[in-house]
């Protein structure tokens, strides 16, 4: 047995309950995949087949919450029909992505919708900054404006008047 290593009838049985588990849990992922209102959660890679998986429920509605975050952030301000900060976006996804805190999902917002608006990923969509302190920026549609590009009263931002 030149240059190999020697295997143990233990080494063996060890790794086939290694195995066995992380089999449980991959049949566990697929009846929970299954399932459109449930998610798996794992904070990294590594965990997977290190420990029992927290199964959330997710609200059962009609969220596209397998879909891209651009969708996702689209379907929002469909949902809600006006102009949104990212605020308010991340506490719109914070019951789908519990794992995540507020400045998380605020930043996976920015980053996501910044980018859209720069490849004019979404047609129509645009900016407008409701006053001129930092991070005032709210996101909607060009159709959401009037003619001078103000803002229609139907589909004005939270807490928006005219004054600001």
């Amino acid at each position: 047995m030149n240059g190999m290593s020697k295997i143990s009838l233990q080494d063996l049985i060890d790794e086939k309950a290694i195995l066995t588990r992380k089999l449980g849990l991959l049949n566990l992922m697929i009846t929970a995949y299954s399932e459109e209102h449930k998610v798996l959660v794992y904070d990294s890679p590594s965990q997977f087949g290190t420990v029992n998986p927290e199964i959330q429920e997710v609200p059962y509605d009609n969220f596209p919450y397998h879909k891209k975050w651009i969708e996702q952030l689209v379907f929002l301000l469909n949902q809600k029909d006006r102009f949104l900060s990212n605020q308010e976006f991340a506490e719109a996804l914070l019951p789908y992505y519990r794992e995540y805190n507020i400045d998380k999902l605020k930043r996976k917002v920015s980053v996501n919708i910044s980018a859209a608006y720069i490849n004019n990923v979404v047609g129509g969509l645009t900016k407008i900054k409701v006053t001129t302190l930092p991070k005032s920026t709210v996101w909607g549609y060009k159709k959401w404006l009037d003619p001078e590009g103000e803002v229609l009263e139907k589909h004005e931002p939270f807490g928006f008047s005219k004054s600001m």
